[in-house]
């Protein structure tokens, strides 16, 4: 299960149903000095705080074609502490709405359909997966242009976050991992890229991600019957743009390093995974220019599975035998 991601690495044959839930909970504590040809003279600083989860529901189609559907619910607090009132930011969260915002607790839809080219399963081997779908956003998003691109002027009381970016888009991936019987017993990657289709009807086009992963994980063979894994994590975003004008701060890079447990029950298997990401390109100043900030940031990530023993009957090529 790699940083908490409860379908990853996972081929279900024909039939077969897996429920996952994966938790993001993630602590920023930011500040960036006084923006330059900005209305206020007060540096902005303050703390991010999100609860995110996401439950998926995974179906073997057949011994190569899974379906997974996934929903995001959660919410995203901003709690503000500069020394004065703020047109940029105000102690709020992503589930009221504002001037400029829907607010609601749900965020994305991801249908996602994989190939299995190569499964083994429960044994040792490879798995190589191939995987595509559709992303489809919630209403919980930016209704106008945070950054007044058009005219900074008109700026007034504003919102810069939501649980949605309000873009439908295509998703791509590409797993593989190997699992042996010594340590690491599972180990590979993932390369995940989600592109936008087109602008929102508000006029914002969302930056595309590029998302890559390495993990590995232990046997159980200790006193605690726990497997512990290691997990390096790089994404990358581009530009995004509000009315073909390229939005500040959108592009970004983040290297993410962590480390967590894995725990088999008799409900599921369980992950907790500790994150530290750290930004090499890009922040949160909402400015593209040279500006003077600082990013603290942590992550825990929690990650369920549990696989049915039901099985499909009419998916299930053994059902005649």
């Amino acid at each position: 299960m790699p940083v908490g991601n409860s379908d990853r690495g996972i081929g279900l044959w024909a039939g077969q149903i897996m429920f996952g839930l994966n938790s993001s909970n993630e602590y920023i504590d930011w500040w960036h000095d006084v923006l330059p040809n900005s209305q206020e003279t007060i540096e902005h600083e303050g703390r991010m705080v999100s609860f995110v989860f996401s439950p998926i529901l995974t179906i073997g189609l057949s011994n190569y074609l899974n379906i997974s559907l996934s929903q995001v619910v959660g919410v995203r607090r901003m709690i503000w502490e500069g020394s004065g009132e703020s047109i940029h930011h105000r102690t709020e969260g992503s589930n009221t709405s504002f001037s400029n915002a829907l607010g609601g607790l749900l965020g994305d839809t991801k249908l996602l359909a994989r190939y299995l080219i190569k499964n083994t399963g429960k044994g040792s081997g490879p798995r190589f997966f191939l995987g595509g779908g559709l992303s489809f956003p919630s209403k919980n998003t930016l209704t106008s242009d945070p950054f007044f691109l058009k005219n900074k002027d008109e700026m007034t009381d504003h919102r810069h976050f939501s649980m949605s970016d309000g873009c439908y888009k295509a998703i791509g991936e590409t797993q593989v991992y190997y699992k042996q019987t010594n340590n690491p017993v599972f180990f590979g990657g993932s390369f995940l890229v989600e592109t936008p289709i087109k602008e929102n009807k508000y006029g914002y086009k969302s930056p595309t991600l590029y998302d890559l992963s390495f993990t590995a994980i232990t046997n159980e063979k200790n006193k605690l019957k726990t497997s512990f894994s290691l997990n390096l994590g790089v994404m990358h975003t581009t530009n995004g743009f509000w009315h073909g004008i390229k939005a500040p701060n959108t592009k970004t890079t983040i290297t993410t390093p962590s480390v967590g447990f894995l725990k088999n029950t008799n409900l599921g298997s369980i992950s907790v995974n500790l994150l530290k990401p750290v930004f090499i390109y890009g922040g949160f100043s909402g400015s593209d220019e040279e500006v003077d900030s600082e990013v603290k940031a942590w992550r825990v990530n929690v990650g369920f599975r549990r696989l049915f023993d039901y099985v499909i009957p009419w998916f299930d090529p053994m059902k005649k035998l």
